[in-house]
């Protein structure tokens, strides 16, 4: 019997401290959903597609109570950094515009399965800004 003893505390203390971890869980309050807005400019320049996606994100802020940021990339790496970066801090949706799938989503996609990526060109920023925005 003396030997369970410790088996048996070693239960009691788990189920307690697993207790306390879901009430304290359940009383957190709810984040407003988070997104990114990723422009690559490794290609050149592209001042005007930054200027549309930084309009895009103060747009979707102020329709909704989503809370988005604008990063621009400079290099492939700099893609996969920015984009595991959103998906590992638990952002809803990452819109990238002239981003490498192959590079930059598929790997973070894999790994982070709740991240949802929306990929389009300068003409259809602003939708999927919305979209990412309206849509955790």
């Amino acid at each position: 019997m003396t030997h369970r003893l410790p088996i048996l505390l070693a239960t009691i203390v788990a189920a307690l401290a697993a207790a306390g971890f879901v009430v304290q869980a359940a009383g957190q309050t709810e984040r407003p959903a988070r997104f990114v807005v990723v422009v690559d400019t490794s290609a050149g320049p592209a001042p005007e597609t930054v200027e549309r996606a930084a309009a895009a994100v103060r747009r979707a802020e102020g329709a909704t109570d989503a809370e988005g940021e604008l990063r621009v990339t400079r290099t492939p790496t700099e893609q996969l950094s920015v984009t595991h970066y959103f998906a590992a801090q638990e952002y809803g949706a990452i819109v990238g515009v002239r981003l490498d799938r192959t590079i930059a989503v598929a790997p973070v996609a894999q790994r982070f399965p709740g991240t949802r990526f929306r990929l389009t060109g300068e003409r259809g920023l602003a939708a999927a800004v919305a979209a990412a925005a309206s849509a955790q």
